[in-house]
């Protein structure tokens, strides 16, 4: 037997080898999944989550005071009902606001004039956004 003829009949003999080991780790990986997705279903039914619960059957008996109590906490703008003093119109004899003016207000001297005038703003909000909405209401 001449050397090229035995390199080859070592060469296809790994081929199928690894052929072999391949198809064997397809296999094993197959029903590795598949006991996996067994054991998943079978926990899944075990367990009940608490959007399949029932919800209360009265709705309708929830107290007010709760409903205040659900206000996001994220939240930062001030609400303009809790003004105590109404919102200044504009009118002719009333003098506009000078923008050089805002510049040398405080952020604190601007959220009283934003309050005044019922235009609602963010707590975090800084001067310059303070100024634009004083602005953009002017």
């Amino acid at each position: 037997m001449d050397l090229t003829y035995a390199s080859i009949l070592v060469l296809a003999a790994m081929v199928f080898v690894v052929s072999g080991m391949v198809g064997y780790l397809y296999w094993r990986q197959t029903a590795l999944q598949q006991s996996v997705q067994s054991l998943s279903f079978v926990v899944s039914s075990l367990v009940t989550p608490a959007e399949l619960e029932e919800p209360p059957a009265d709705l309708a008996n929830i107290p007010e005071e709760v409903e205040e109590e659900v206000v996001s906490e994220d939240d930062d703008r001030v609400s303009v009902e809790n003004v105590t003093e109404p919102p200044v119109a504009q009118t002719s004899d009333a003098a506009p606001l000078d923008v050089d003016e805002l510049q040398s207000k405080t952020a604190v001297q601007l959220r009283e004039l934003l309050t005044q005038k019922g235009i609602p703003f963010g707590k975090r909000d800084s001067k310059s956004a303070l100024i634009e909405l004083l602005k953009a209401t002017a």
